[in-house]
């Protein structure tokens, strides 16, 4: 059975996000059902939602996405109503 997580994530505006869903598709059995971005100066701001069947799976998506060094911030949401 599959889990949704929700990450916040502000990266550079010269990054690039298919980094990012490459990061969380590669993991064995996440995938990304939303995603939500928009740019705010010199950054984009979005949330990323995926499913991940395992907690396990999400602490590996969530060291796959700060070894970025496009990445400013990550951090997970507990509420869905923030997307």
């Amino acid at each position: 059975m599959s889990k949704t997580f929700f990450l916040r994530i502000i990266y550079r505006n010269a990054g690039n996000l298919h980094k990012i869903t490459s990061s969380v598709e590669s993991v064995n059995g996440a995938k990304i059902k939303h995603l939500n971005f928009i740019s705010k100066g010199k950054s984009f701001v979005g949330v990323i939602a995926f499913e991940a069947s395992q907690l396990i799976d999400f602490e590996k998506i969530m060291q796959l996405i700060r070894r970025n060094r496009d990445i400013s911030e990550v951090e997970r949401i507990m509420d869905a109503s923030m997307c």
